[in-house]
């Protein structure tokens, strides 16, 4: 059984779910997502011998919204490093993301590369090749969700239809995956109580300080490992293009066919055995 971890930290109360023992393996979820994004990975990792925790991430229940405010990539980081201290104090471990966990692990790396022995990530392509091309026309149309959630009234827009837009999302950005109902309640559950915190990371990504920036575009040190689905409608698969020159301590990339945004819950076996493969490699 997973045991359940409080961490009371200077801006944020962090809940993690920790399941199995050993070298520790720290899962960083999305938007629109909560803690159980990553169910099918957790026993796969401790069938492999690993601890994996998996973090709700500021502003989402369980865990708090942040007592200052802040919901950038930094901070974001500066969280999964406090989540690492406290359950592996001794020994550097690895991190996993998708989606805002994605961008929170590569802040995480920028930070403290000399904690982090492997970096996998998932469906966000690291910003110092990807952030140009933002810009291109079909990546602004796929983002323009972003823009809708800057306003302090998109807040009550998106719980006035009952969550329908997040859901709308859920099918957009993965076309070929359809989430259970019991999937939908646990997510409207997560970002609900919050939602205000949940949008803030929109609202911060387009306020980024001089620190966040630091962490986010330096090269990449720890060997890192990197994901994407081919059918994602929510960041284009070409965005992955090139990535090996942000990354100075080596890269592998999966483009996984048929599967969009959401691939870890999409294809479960073929990310577990990329992943397990991947850390086995390096964090064993």
């Amino acid at each position: 059984m997973p045991q359940t971890q409080v961490l009371e930290l200077d801006d944020v109360t962090l809940v993690v779910e920790v399941h199995g023992a050993g070298p520790l393996v720290v899962l960083a979820h999305g938007f629109p997502d909560c803690l159980r994004s990553f169910r099918h990975q957790a026993p796969a990792l401790v069938a492999a011998g690993y601890s994996a925790a998996l973090v709700a991430m500021r502003g989402y229940a369980p865990s708090s919204p942040s007592r200052s405010g802040r919901y950038d990539a930094e901070a974001l980081g500066r969280d999964l490093l406090a989540v690492g201290d406290a359950l592996s104090p001794e020994r550097p471990f690895a991190l996993v993301g998708h989606d805002w966990g994605a961008i929170a692990c590569q802040a995480a790396a920028g930070l403290a590369p000399s904690r982090i022995t492997a970096l996998a990530t998932m469906a966000v392509p690291h910003l110092r090749v990807a952030l140009p091309r933002f810009l291109r026309p079909a990546q602004l149309r796929r983002s323009l969700y972003m823009l809708e959630f800057q306003p302090r009234r998109a807040t009550a827009a998106v719980r006035a239809d009952d969550f329908d837009r997040i859901e709308a999302l859920w099918r957009r950005w993965s076309p070929g995956y359809r989430a259970t109902a019991d999937e939908m309640t646990d997510i409207k559950n997560a970002i609900g109580p919050h939602l205000d915190a949940v949008l803030g990371y929109y609202r911060a990504l387009f306020r980024p300080g001089i620190a966040t920036l630091r962490c986010l575009l330096a090269k990449t040190l720890p060997p890192a490992l990197y994901l994407h689905g081919r059918d994602d409608g929510c960041i284009g698969v070409e965005l992955a293009r090139g990535l090996e020159r942000a990354y100075a301590g080596g890269l592998e990339v999966g483009l996984i066919g048929g599967v969009g945004h959401f691939l870890h819950l999409e294809r479960p076996d073929e990310v577990n055995t990329r992943l397990v493969r991947f850390l086995r490699t390096h964090h064993d």
